[in-house]
């Protein structure tokens, strides 16, 4: 009898302790979708976070006052904006560029962009002010947003 309520109780935990599916999203599970983090990071604090995927755009901004009263966002995902992403990973080789730039150091703003496509990552450090016109139409679409 007790092995009975045993193998019953057993079964009972098995049951409840197996999970159809995880909480994650499309994109995590999907290993040859694009997924881009940018994190605005200043000599002076944090700046605003971005996470892009195929399907939401999220933009968060620092809880310290700085940032005036903007409210963090979530929409979804333009075709558009997948598109503008990819030629930008493309124009400047995003994928396989080692680009540390650290204008933070002196006070500024640098745009610490990770970017996860097919199995690759890559990190990039970008200084969000530069004089040079380079990466300027990137700067401009992370600025915009």
């Amino acid at each position: 009898m007790k092995k009975t309520i045993y193998l019953f109780v057993l079964c009972i935990f098995l049951l409840l302790g197996c999970k159809k599916s995880d909480n994650k999203s499309d994109s995590e599970s999907d290993p040859s979708g694009l997924r881009m983090e940018i994190k605005g990071i200043s000599g002076w604090g944090d700046g605003v976070n971005i996470s892009i995927d195929q399907n939401k755009t999220e933009i968060k901004y620092p809880k310290d006052g700085l940032s005036g009263a903007k409210k963090d966002k979530v929409y979804k995902t333009s075709e558009a904006t997948l598109k503008q992403l990819s030629s930008y990973i493309n124009t400047y080789k995003l994928m396989d560029a080692k680009i540390n730039e650290c204008a933070r150091c002196a006070d500024g703003l640098d745009y610490v962009i990770t970017i996860k496509s097919e199995d690759r990552e890559n990190t990039v450090t970008i200084a969000a002010y530069r004089t040079d016109g380079k990466y300027s139409d990137l700067l401009d679409f992370i600025n915009k947003m």
